[in-house]
């Protein structure tokens, strides 16, 4: 029996079985209909956003750019992963290598933080992990520099993802079903609803067994369970508890590496640089990494959230979380064309073993000051993660090199070697430590001394400790240091409203960001300071109810400084002089031209460069563009569903420019356009989908590989028919 049989089974089960206690709750509370895409178009001005403040304030009254993506839009589009889903996001784009799979491009910078129900996994751009959207209520996008909210790392902007909660007032049960091309499979199911007096629960599943046919054995198999309970204790006092277990097991592709022109006798337009390389047609189908990769991960959350409220106008929360993660990445990564018709590899294998908790508490006040409207909170939080990991890598000798090197066409790949001789020198044989403590302190206040505008402010502070150890094997030595930093972050704004409809907003904010990753710290990199970044950022919000559209438009400037750079009067020096920017526009919109249309889409443009940067050798990078930054990125999405009929069509083309592999800009992925396009079919209790995913057959990137001169290839033509089941 298949996997994905025993899924289905179980969602048949799970949807025709609920506890007598919900099924007596459900009858008193009533049938709820639920009406596919209700929600699925719209830019949620009026939602209250948890990612963008903390104080309730709705997207219209946040001076920043927040973008709200809802499950209804996420089925509508097709989205199945978080990468997938983000990238149909205003000025997101890219979706990372196999070690990191969320990994995007937003505003001209990679270092993006993540949130789980409004809770930041420390180390976001190493723990990244691919995801199922099932599982989750809406993703939030907050834009720009955000330490103010979350502490470091929030340079491109915060994504939060939120789980399906419970909710007494909404008891039903779902399921999904999905069968595609070279046998992807998805299948899911969820329920909830009221569990007794004042109680709620909600219990999600989802399976996901992708498979990119059009590469060798190139897939995701992802299995993730998603709980709540909700327990009104009387009083105001609740509680919300959630646990979710996920666990993933990928087939990797690392990427495919460009060759010489005279080499190819397909070339394609993929990919162009200065010397003529070009990716050959001929060897997009091949996956030079060993038979035998692991790539694999397992998690579990634990989240626990309690509030409450008090007189005068205070009320409290206090969020405790813990997380515990394994990941195991055993691959070749690395693949580079050597004449006359070979391909160079590595080995690497890396372990991760993750112990993460936090606690947080904040006040919230909401009366008046002077006379005047006032929200204002106040709170702390204090954050520990043990980080342990045995790194393995192959060394650049003559010997290694032959013993991994594969024929361009009829590669034997072989299995993960073992063999220590592969991986003598220093630092290819190490097991490190890290430990990492963070005590924060922040406030936000929002006052609005006039009727139309509401000015927003918040500040906050960190204490980051970190302490790591290096024990290489090789060398048989054992180093420990340690360092700690000092942040203050903050953010000025104000929102005016023009009408009750239409309102600009200004605002400034600073974040901070390691100089790597903390977990991977070096003794060197450790003296360093934190870089710092600034944005400015101005822009506007409208709804216009009687022509049935809402738009949005944002400006803005952000700069990097304390970036890592080689000295120019001593390159053999590593400094912290270097500089980076961008500035751009952002513009959403939704148009419902008539009852049957519905059409919406983004633009963003930027212009994203290093202002200050030395590398290796004393060479500027100066007025380069930063690696895997496409510098224009458009959506749009078409829906259309006849008066009185059954039947919806859809229809979403992306536009993405070209972006660079390196820093000096000489490995060019070229830009593409690419079309889905989907037909649905609404029976009474369930929604069938038929799908075709890059309907012209594209051929294209989205993202550099291990090396610069590899570049990952995106899924060809796909199809999948999907039903969907509301009860």
């Amino acid at each position: 029996m298949t996997p994905f049989i025993r899924t289905a089974m179980a969602v048949a089960a799970a949807t025709v079985f609920q506890p007598s206690y919900a099924q007596q709750a459900n009858a008193e509370l009533g049938t709820v209909t639920i009406e596919g895409s209700r929600d699925a178009n719209s830019l949620h001005l009026e939602e209250s956003s948890g990612t963008a403040s903390r104080l309730g304030l709705s997207v219209r009254e946040t001076p920043a750019s927040v973008e709200i993506l809802s499950q209804d839009a996420m089925q509508q589009r097709g989205a199945r992963t978080f990468s997938e889903a983000l990238r149909g996001m205003a000025g997101l784009s890219g979706g990372g290598p196999p070690s990191s799979p969320t990994t995007l491009s937003t505003r001209g910078f990679t270092s993006i933080m993540y949130l789980y129900d409004g809770v930041r996994s420390s180390g976001a751009g190493v723990v990244n992990r691919v995801q199922d959207t099932w599982n989750y209520d809406r993703i939030e996008v907050l834009k720009g520099p955000a330490s103010v909210l979350d502490g470091e790392g929030a340079i491109g902007g915060v994504v939060n993802f939120v789980t399906k909660r419970p909710d007494r007032d909404n008891p039903h049960k779902e399921a999904l079903l999905s069968y595609g091309s070279y046998g992807s499979t998805r299948a899911a199911f969820g329920f909830g609803g009221a569990l007794g007096d004042a109680s709620a629960y909600r219990l999600d599943y989802s399976r996901n067994d992708t498979r990119v046919g059009t590469i060798a054995r190139n897939g995701e198999r992802i299995d993730h369970f998603t709980s709540g309970l909700m327990v009104d204790f009387g009083g105001s006092v609740k509680l919300d508890l959630a646990f979710d277990y996920l666990r993933d097991n990928n087939q990797a592709y690392w990427g495919t590496p460009l060759v010489p022109r005279s080499f190819a006798t397909q070339p394609t337009g993929v990919a162009s640089t200065p010397d003529g390389r070009v990716i050959d047609r001929r060897m997009t189908g091949i996956n030079y990494n060993v038979l035998d990769d692991d790539n694999s991960s397992e998690t579990y959350w634990l989240r626990a959230r309690l509030t409450g409220q008090l007189d005068g106008g205070w009320s409290w929360r206090n969020e405790f979380s813990a997380n515990k993660a394994k990941r195991m990445f055993r691959n070749s990564e690395f693949a580079a064309f050597e004449q006359p018709g070979n391909i160079g590899r590595d080995q690497t294998m890396i372990s991760h073993d993750q112990d993460f908790w936090l606690n947080r508490f904040d006040a919230t006040h909401k009366g008046t000051l002077g006379g005047m409207d006032n929200r204002f909170v106040v709170g702390g939080e204090y954050s520990e993660t043990r980080f342990g990991s045995q790194r393995r890598f192959s060394n650049g000798s003559a010997s290694t090199a032959n013993a991994l090197r594969v024929s361009v066409f009829n590669p034997y790949v072989g299995l993960f070697n073992d063999d220590p001789a592969l991986s003598v020198g220093g630092g290819n044989r190490t097991n490190t430590t890290a430990k990492v403590k963070v005590t924060s302190v922040f406030m936000e206040d929002a006052l609005k001394p006039i009727r139309n505008l509401t000015l927003v402010g918040g500040l906050r502070h960190d204490r980051t400790e970190v302490e790591r150890g290096i024990l290489d094997l090789n060398l048989g030595t054992l180093n420990r240091f340690g360092t700690s930093y000092r942040s203050t972050s903050g953010r000025l704004g104000a929102v005016y409203d023009i009408t009750p409809q239409s309102s600009i907003y200004a605002q400034y904010t600073n974040a901070t960001l390691p100089v790597n990753s903390l977990f991977l710290l070096s003794a060197s990199n450790a003296a360093f300071p934190m870089s710092r970044g600034k944005q400015a950022e101005v822009g506007f919000k409208q709804s216009i109810p009687e022509a049935n559209l809402e738009w949005t438009a944002a400006v803005y400037k952000i700069e990097l400084s304390n970036v890592l750079s080689r000295d120019p009067n001593n390159v053999a020096n590593t400094v912290n002089n270097g500089r980076q920017s961008s500035r751009g526009i952002e513009l959403s919109t939704v148009w419902r031209p008539t009852r049957e249309w519905t059409l919406a889409g983004n633009l963003a443009a930027l212009d994203a460069r290093f202002d200050t940067l030395v590398e290796a050798g004393g060479v500027s990078r100066v007025g380069k563009t930063p690696p895997n930054v496409p510098e224009r990125v458009a959506n749009l999405f078409a829906t259309y569903r006849p008066d009185g009929s059954k039947f919806e069509y859809f229809v979403s083309l992306n536009r993405t420019g070209h972006m660079f592999t390196d820093n000096a800009n000489l490995i060019r992925i070229n830009g593409y356009t690419t079309m889905d396009a989907a037909v649905s079919y609404r029976l009474e209790k369930a929604l069938l989908t038929f799908r075709v995913r890059n309907l012209t057959d594209k051929l294209y990137a989205t993202w550099a590989g291990r090396a610069t001169s590899q570049v990952l290839l995106a899924p060809r033509r796909t199809f999948e028919l999907s039903a969907k089941f509301d009860f």
